[in-house]
């Protein structure tokens, strides 16, 4: 049974090529490396004996519905191989911290793991998360992470608050649901998502200029689907959602230790370079 690692990348090639070395020949690799990078691809290229492929299709603002549309890209892509079974999305951040051998159980008990909640949830900003929907926001068009550009976009929400200006919600736009966009999910499902994408093309034209839409796409469609009974919630991620090393959620470093390996997540997020020596250490561990 092959799985298929689904991985949204932009710069830390580095990462990218410790995670496909960690997995074996029984998992295919589908990378989209943002077109607006800059990194070096040549060292992915030149990876032997490896099934890799890597596309360049989208520019990817954070926050914007391109997040979602190249998720929906390796999808497709990944199913078009019938060997492939079971699929996991991930960024260029995250690295495995279970043994090879639990992600091949985890294939063979064939289930969907997807963390969900209905909007609007407490831990989102903004009404619940529901300013997300309410509201047109522009990270298509401005680069949130550029300087200035983040506070623009805020002014311009703020803007369309004070002048009561609100996007209409729309009569066929179902109960939205909500929650990370990482996932693991069995083949069935993820065909049945590219077909409602595909024969009902409303949610996806609404999720246009929202905030976010990559948390809210998969949840809505699976959650009002008849495979809500077959999904368990939980995204089999751990993710520190602290404010530390510059970033929220949280690099992980040394510190972490003793939780990730005691964790029953798959994966963990987010890694940088001065997390090497953490993942070194989880090597040590879990490919033993």
């Amino acid at each position: 049974m092959k799985q298929a690692i689904l991985i949204l990348g932009y710069k830390d090639i580095n990462n990218l090529i410790r995670i496909i070395h960690y997995f074996d020949d029984n998992f295919k690799f589908y990378i989209h490396i943002d077109k607006k990078s800059k990194a070096d691809l040549s060292k992915l290229y030149t990876i032997k004996n490896k099934s890799i492929n890597i596309y360049r299709k989208y520019v990817v603002n954070w926050g914007g519905v391109f997040f979602m549309k190249v998720a929906l890209f390796l999808v497709k892509k990944a199913l078009e191989n019938d060997n492939n079974k079971y699929f996991h999305l991930i960024s260029e951040q995250d690295f495995p911290i279970k043994p090879l051998d639990y992600f091949y159980d985890l294939a063979r008990e064939n289930k969907n793991y997807l963390a969900f909640e209905k909007l609007p949830r407490k831990v989102w900003d903004g009404n619940g998360g529901l300013d997300r929907v309410h509201y047109y926001h522009f990270n298509d068009i401005f680069n949130a992470r550029k300087y200035g550009r983040g506070k623009l976009l805020n002014l311009l929400v703020h803007f369309q608050k004070k002048m009561n200006i609100t996007r209409p919600y729309g009569e066929h736009l179902p109960q939205l649901y909500g929650g990370s966009m990482w996932w693991s999910l069995t083949r069935e499902v993820l065909l049945y998502v590219i077909k409602e994408s595909e024969n009902n093309s409303f949610l996806i034209n609404r999720l246009n200029h929202t905030l976010l839409p990559d948390e809210i796409y998969f949840q809505t469609i699976l959650v009002n689907s008849p495979y809500l009974k077959d999904i368990i919630n939980d995204n089999l991620r751990y993710i520190d959602w602290t404010y530390r090393g510059g970033s929220r959620p949280a690099f992980l470093d040394m510190s972490d230790y003793n939780k990730l390996i005691t964790s029953n997540k798959i994966f963990a997020r987010k890694f940088n370079e001065n997390s090497q020596v953490l993942i070194n250490k989880l090597c040590g561990i879990i490919k033993k």
